[in-house]
């Protein structure tokens, strides 16, 4: 089904407005009441997952917008469930009439008829879903009608989660904040004012995260709806210039991710994903992804594995954000020679060597020292290549949370080649930083 653009607009516009909405609760609201009106329903449900996996019922409204009171008792759970369980929407047309769910106490007892339930999915999780329901009409919703309101919900999980994000990084720079404050007591001039730049930096940060998100999410998923052909059908050389603004979304997206990595990774709460992974195959895809990187026009990028190189038990995802952001510093201070990744195994037992070897510019002694530390670049001047200095000093937090090392060879005017290292028999058990 190709969506009204009239209907289409509509959307957009909620989809504006919930993500200039910063605090959770106005978002969830604001998001029920125009569900309920989208769909023409007599009262929905907000549900998100907990971190125990319970659901949460966080917003009840009837199509007036009162509150309905113990939601719980009046809504199916069954139903409910089996949409974040599956992240599919569901929709049925007379409850009490369906074989899967006709003889559910919930449905029996509330006389349930139509009912459309879709899950709300941000960067591939379900974290809850939004359930409307039409009890004195059957045949109220048709599969149709699920089609805006997954548009919708795709939309307002992007809201939620950067509000809900936004709610637990103020609460957690109110506390810092509290923390500092005390140490300011027993702490001297210096330690002091060292600690208050370290919080404002951090409201700072927060702040631009979250302004970024929310455009980023909106631009990403009109992307992919264009892409998706739900807006109609496009032609070859279209697609072909939406699908580069769409990775160019993907990317700039990608890069406000590292800021709250960092976060994450200051509070013990990066989980690594750990399986055994076919290393050549891994590098060679992430040496087939690497050649879209703009690389200037005299540098060639290229790969070197040894023979017989082992699996190694790592997270791939991880240890590729780790070489992506080797890689963009090798693509940003190379013009002309080469890139290349290095793989072989050492002497030394169950250990692997990888390395990206650059010609660039090298650096100077006196910054390697600092060169993996937070905020940290090459070169601290104006003229500067852009960007946070946080790509290197993740690198080595994934790095060390693999029990690995990473580190760097260079002399200025002949490049660089940073080379990190992976033990091969660390057990395929998910590991958490702290």
């Amino acid at each position: 089904m190709v969506i009204d653009e009239s209907l289409l607009a509509y959307i957009l516009q909620i989809s504006r407005k919930m993500a200039e909405m910063r605090r959770l609760s106005p978002v969830l609201n604001y998001a029920l009441k125009e569900a309920i009106n989208l769909v023409g329903a007599e009262r929905g449900y907000v549900v998100l997952v907990s971190d125990d996996g319970s659901l949460d019922f966080r917003v009840k409204l009837d199509s007036s917008g009162q509150d309905i009171e113990h939601p719980e008792d009046q809504i199916s759970r069954s139903i409910l469930q089996e949409v974040v369980s599956t992240g599919e929407p569901l929709v049925l047309r007379n409850a009490m009439q369906n074989e899967r769910f006709g003889q559910a106490d919930s449905v029996v007892v509330l006389g349930l008829r139509s009912i459309m339930a879709v899950p709300l999915i941000s960067r591939g999780d379900t974290i809850g879903a939004i359930y409307v329901e039409n009890r004195a009409i059957r045949n109220r919703f048709s599969q149709d009608d699920a089609v805006p309101l997954v548009v919708f919900a795709n939309q307002a999980a992007v809201a939620i989660e950067n509000a809900a994000l936004n709610d637990e990084l103020e609460a957690r720079v109110q506390a810092r904040t509290r923390q500092l404050e005390q140490a300011t007591q027993r702490l001297e001039e210096s330690w002091h004012e060292a600690v208050e730049s370290n919080r404002v930096r951090t409201v700072w940060l927060s702040q631009i995260a979250h302004d970024l998100r929310a455009p980023l999410g909106i631009a990403s998923g009109a992307l992919s709806l264009l892409n998706e052909g739900v807006l109609g059908s496009i032609n070859a050389e279209q697609r072909e210039w939406v699908e580069k603004s769409l990775q160019s979304v993907l990317h700039a997206a990608t890069l406000t991710e590292d800021i709250f990595d960092l976060s994450r990774l200051e509070e013990g709460q990066i989980r690594l994903h750990m399986e055994p992974v076919n290393t050549e195959r891994f590098l060679n895809g992430v040496y087939e992804l690497a050649q879209g990187l703009p690389w200037a026009e005299g540098v060639q990028l290229s790969l070197e594995i040894a023979n017989s190189l082992p699996w190694a038990t790592f997270d791939a995802v991880r240890i590729q954000q780790v070489l992506f952001n080797l890689l963009a510093n090798a693509q940003k201070f190379t013009r002309q020679g080469s890139v290349v990744i290095r793989a072989e195994q050492q002497p030394e037992p169950d250990l692997i060597h990888i390395s990206v070897s650059d010609t660039g510019k090298g650096i100077p002694p006196d910054r390697i020292e600092t060169l993996f530390k937070r905020f940290r670049q090459v070169d601290d001047s104006a003229s500067r290549h852009e960007g946070a200095g946080l790509g290197l000093a993740i690198c080595r937090e994934l790095v060390t949370m693999h029990h690995g090392k990473i580190w760097v060879n260079s002399e200025p005017g002949t490049g660089s080649t940073f080379t990190f290292s992976l033990p091969t028999n660390l057990p395929p058990t998910p590991m958490v930083t702290g």
